[in-house]
């Protein structure tokens, strides 16, 4: 089975798997799901990851290799982020494409097992970064939205630049991100529609992350994983909104990106 390459087809949010449907929880789906993604990832041990829509199935479901052993992530949610660092990354989806962007060090994660347990954990370092880039993928964002972009055959890979020249290259960067943050927001302030949207998502975010309360009590870490799916369908009317808007600036963004002697 082959990695979905075509980043447009990426760049839409997938469906959370339903636990309350008329037929119970969907586990024949999921299981079948799950064995796709693990069946690709054993075929390839250069695989760090891979979530259900670069195989072509639109839910919310990655499955993450953890040295020998291989997890899997339904409905997971992000729901705390610490310690960011801009670093190089690459994504199996653009292969040959080494991307510079800005990642969390440490996060706290929801999520329920392939045997459909709940479960909340925290990650670090690397697992952390790989976790945060395949939750956003299942948000519809690939990297190279919120990332610049290079070539690793025509430019080489970030990695071996010095100090001065990668400083260069993260000054391009944060020009970028300062770029598509003030496009977004006046977006945001002349749409009476998504100004609306946008504070009712700040809302939901603070309640998810336990920043506000519901009747003068904090919800459950099962509950918030309940509203973080939510919060997920609303952001996709945002994010059907300023999607164009966000890819343009980004595709702008990326001729002022430095290239190597």
């Amino acid at each position: 089975m082959s990695i979905i390459t075509t980043i447009e087809e990426l760049q839409k949010p997938a469906e959370p798997l339903q636990f309350l449907t008329e037929k119970g929880i969907e586990k024949e789906e999921g299981e079948a799901i799950v064995k796709q993604l693990k069946d690709v990832l054993e075929a390839d041990k250069t695989l760090v990851a891979l979530a259900a829509p670069q195989i072509g199935i639109e839910k919310r479901i990655f499955c993450m290799r953890f040295k020998d052993t291989i997890k899997t992530f339904i409905n997971p949610i992000v729901t705390k982020k610490l310690n960011y660092v801009i670093q190089p990354e690459t994504f199996s989806s653009m292969p040959g494409k080494e991307i510079l962007i800005t990642r969390p060090e440490e996060i706290t994660v929801v999520y329920y097992t392939d045997e459909f347990k709940y479960e909340e954990n925290k990650l670090l370092g690397i697992a952390a970064r790989v976790f945060d880039q395949s939750c956003q993928l299942l948000d519809g964002i690939t990297p190279d939205v919120l990332g610049l972009v290079s070539d690793i055959e025509e430019d080489g890979t970030l990695w071996d630049l010095n100090d001065e020249e990668m400083k260069q290259v993260v000054e391009i960067y944060k020009q970028y991100i300062d770029a598509k943050t003030k496009a977004l927001e006046a977006e945001i302030k002349t749409d009476p529609e998504l100004k609306a949207k946008y504070k009712e998502l700040q809302f939901t975010e603070k309640v998810i992350t336990g920043h506000a309360n519901i009747i003068g009590r904090n919800i459950s870490p099962k509950a918030q994983a309940a509203a973080a799916i939510s919060i997920k369908r609303a952001e996709q009317q945002v994010n059907a909104a300023n999607r164009a808007q966000l890819i343009r600036v980004a595709n702008k963004s990326r001729k002022y990106k430095g290239k190597r002697k």
